[in-house]
């Protein structure tokens, strides 16, 4: 039996590990082993429309960082190929250990990826949908929550993320990707800089 994925989340700590994401291809990759499962590297490169000679330096670097393994074959098994799986059923960036500057650059890298995605399907000039049928959105919005709306907000994010990770492709599904960006906007923080700065102006004076 081919060994199960840890269901425990893997952390993305160590900066090679971290570092070997600055790359949409290897993000691919990533994407579409989670969603998907096990692949050979012509799976891979069929789910992501690539030539498999283009992915195979790509999932070797993975490879080496323990990002991707490859998946034990019983000896009375058909050969089918090399298949490549996750070392778990989540992975994800680990914000408090990895390196902020590459943090940055994955995440830029992530969001390119996104809006890639999001220009050719707009570009399309294909129906929009509405309603739960929408399958193209894209925008800002911002304000002023709470720490407990902070919470239920994290927690929708978190839901969007396991709808997506247990998508497996069928004839009755496409592939979707959400491509987001949570952090303060620096309006308040500007406001108490600049109100600061003015208290200090009048003293002064």
């Amino acid at each position: 039996m081919p060994a199960s994925r840890d269901s425990k989340p893997l952390l993305i700590d160590r900066p090679a590990a971290t570092r070997a994401l600055v790359s949409a291809t290897r993000q691919e990759i990533v994407d579409a082993l989670s969603s998907a499962g096990p692949c050979t590297v012509a799976k891979l490169a069929d789910l992501l429309g690539r030539r498999p000679d283009a992915l195979y330096f790509h999932v070797r670097a993975l490879q080496r960082v323990g990002l991707v393994r490859q998946q034990p074959q019983p000896n009375n098994e058909k050969k089918v190929g090399v298949v490549y799986e996750l070392p778990s059923s989540v992975v994800r960036l680990d914000y408090d250990a990895a390196p902020r500057a590459d943090l940055v650059r994955v995440v830029r890298h992530a969001l390119k990826l996104s809006l890639r995605e999001f220009e050719r399907e707009c570009l399309a000039i294909r129906p929009v949908g509405a309603g739960g049928k929408r399958r193209l959105w894209g925008g800002r919005v911002m304000g002023w929550v709470t720490e407990q709306e902070l919470a239920r907000i994290n927690s929708l994010i978190e839901e969007l993320h396991s709808v997506l990770r247990k998508g497996r492709p069928g004839a009755d599904r496409r592939a979707f990707s959400l491509g987001f960006l949570l952090a303060p906007s620096g309006f308040g923080e500007r406001s108490r800089v600049s109100n600061e700065s003015r208290k200090k102006s009048r003293r002064k004076g």
